[in-house]
């Protein structure tokens, strides 16, 4: 289906902290409590039927009719304030979502330069409220970025650490930052996850990839204003189901600065380890 013959545009919202705290520094990725509200309000009052990733995955792969103006909810990073901010207004408007988590971090008291994340007493609660859990990887690193092994780790280690303790198959992977390529898309169906989330900033619809689901970030400074725009598809594209050639480019960039970063490292590891 080409773009030209998209029926539905379907808005992926990708939110990180609901909270008035700074992360890595910035206020960017943290909306306010009371801006969120009102954003999941306006969900309902535009009569928007929520989904979550693996639902509305699985009826594109089986080519079923969407549902009347759909809408996906996504978190990404798992901060704590997804289970006591979140959680409760997303309860009073009877909106699915879905949270991707690193599981390293579950538990953490507080990450480097970020608030306290979920913890396990936390995803299980989620997850009892109709809350999708997926992975968003291990320990959030570049995953296109490392080697074969590395990478399988960052995919298995983690869809295996949630499904313990959760006691629930984990079906669904967001790439951290949203890098990807062929090989990692590999990894993440292989280790047996059904779909996966990247970025894109673009609307989601019938003919996208179902590992490679397209997301728009919402920003702090978007507010109800902003999200009624994005519902609307106004400035927005269709996402694109093959990769731009300056996301090709980008991404050889940053391997080659990882592996000089790598080979440049790696004298002084084997110094400290000379007896």
């Amino acid at each position: 289906m080409s773009a030209g013959r998209i029926r539905t545009a379907v808005p992926v919202l990708c939110y990180h902290s609901v909270s008035d705290d700074a992360h890595d520094g910035e206020l960017r990725w943290s909306v306010s409590p009371s801006d969120f509200d009102e954003q999941m309000a306006l969900l309902r009052e535009r009569g928007r039927t929520p989904l979550t990733v693996s639902g509305y995955t699985t009826m594109l792969r089986a080519a079923l009719p969407l549902p009347p103006r759909p809408v996906l909810v996504t978190f990404d990073d798992g901060y704590a304030d997804l289970a006591t901010a979140a959680l409760p207004v997303l309860r009073r408007y009877a909106i699915p979502a879905t949270a991707y988590v690193v599981t390293a971090r579950v538990g953490a008291a507080r990450t480097r330069g970020s608030g306290p994340v979920v913890s396990w007493d936390q995803l299980a609660e989620l997850h009892a409220n109709g809350m999708e859990i997926g992975s968003h990887s291990h320990t959030h690193r570049a995953l296109d970025c490392l080697r074969r092994s590395e990478l399988r780790r960052e995919v298995s280690l983690s869809k295996l650490a949630l499904e313990d303790g959760l006691q629930e198959q984990v079906s669904s992977f967001a790439y951290p930052y949203g890098y990807h390529s062929p090989a990692v898309r590999r990894e993440v169906r292989a280790a047996g996850y059904s779909s996966a989330c990247g970025v894109k900033n673009a609307l989601s619809h019938e003919a996208d990839d179902l590992y490679a689901v397209a997301r728009v970030l919402i920003e702090r400074d978007l507010g109800a204003a902003g999200l009624d725009t994005l519902l609307d598809g106004r400035g927005w594209p269709p996402a694109w189901r093959r990769e731009r050639l300056r996301t090709r480019v980008w991404r050889a960039y940053r391997q080659a600065r990882h592996f000089a970063d790598t080979a440049r490292t790696a004298p002084q590891a084997d110094a400290r380890r000379v007896p």
